[in-house]
């Protein structure tokens, strides 16, 4: 059914005027509907991008969780892996060490041996248990210098004037 023009001035039935309001009446009530169900949809589908958007979050507090875990765990192994493997000199901490024929010298961090030998003397130096010439003249007069780590053992053959234990610096990143 359509509506029914009524022309100006003529006199329309109740008939035509109640077929038109029940087709306008009609009308309405399919737009209402047609426009319910298009916000029912509209509000599922807001629901559903509030529940995924919820996942995500929550997916995302986890990873950046874990994330911060790794990257702690990173940090410190590597200010871990800085400290055993300086070699940065520490002079204000260097110190006279009594290394002598027969007593043995164990490093307390890594750092450096420096041993000035005696003209006249020619021998070898053994670090945990692996032994070196280190000097073969007796007319040189040289300062010997070896790196060694925490927990090396070093004895020597050679009459040794004075010895000295250069510690490494700790090295520190400031706010790490």
């Amino acid at each position: 059914m359509t509506l029914t023009t009524i022309q100006y001035g003529s006199i329309a039935s109740s008939e035509t005027l109640n077929s038109n309001f029940d087709y306008l009446d009609n009308r309405i009530s399919t737009s209402n509907e047609t426009i319910n169900t298009s916000i029912s949809t509209l509000l599922s589908n807001i629901a559903t991008i509030n529940s995924r958007i919820t996942e995500v979050s929550e997916s995302l507090s986890s990873l950046i969780t874990n994330l911060s875990a790794t990257v702690e765990e990173y940090k410190t192994k590597t200010k871990l892996l800085v400290k055993k493997s300086s070699a940065v000199p520490n002079w204000t901490s260097i110190r006279s060490i009594s290394f002598t024929v027969g007593t043995d010298f164990t490093a307390t961090s890594n750092g450096y041996v420096l041993i000035l030998p005696t003209a006249s003397s020619t021998g070898n130096l053994t670090i945990n248990s692996n032994t070196v010439c280190v000097k073969d003249d007796i007319s040189s007069k040289t300062l010997i210098v070896i790196p060694v780590k925490s927990g090396d053992v070093l004895s020597t053959t050679i009459t040794c004037e004075s010895a000295s234990f250069l510690p490494s610096a700790e090295m520190n990143v400031e706010n790490f």
